[in-house]
């Protein structure tokens, strides 16, 4: 697990100075949109999933732990959600 977020972590500042220096194309393209990024994010997922049933964190004394960990999983499934099912679009707004 640790590794995973080391390799996200240092995925996340390659495409931040990738976007900084070449475009927010270059960006998706070289990081966003490849399917190592996306077998990264789907581990890390599994293996949130994972801690909350091997450490049992459902229990009542361990109940914030799970929501933390829960909350991680939410915006990995929200990241799917719009990566699959969402669309990028301009809108004018004054």
């Amino acid at each position: 697990m640790g590794s995973l977020f080391i390799v996200f972590a240092f995925a996340m500042a390659a495409a931040t100075f990738i976007e900084n220096d070449y475009g927010s194309k270059a960006a998706y393209s070289m990081v966003y949109d490849t399917k190592w990024f996306e077998l990264v994010l789907f581990l890390l997922g599994i293996n949130l999933i994972g801690q909350l049933i091997i450490n049992r964190l459902f229990r009542k004394n361990k109940l914030p732990v799970a929501l933390f960990h829960l909350a991680f999983i939410l915006m990995i499934a929200g990241a799917a959600i719009t990566r699959y099912f969402g669309w990028e679009g301009v809108i004018h707004i004054r």
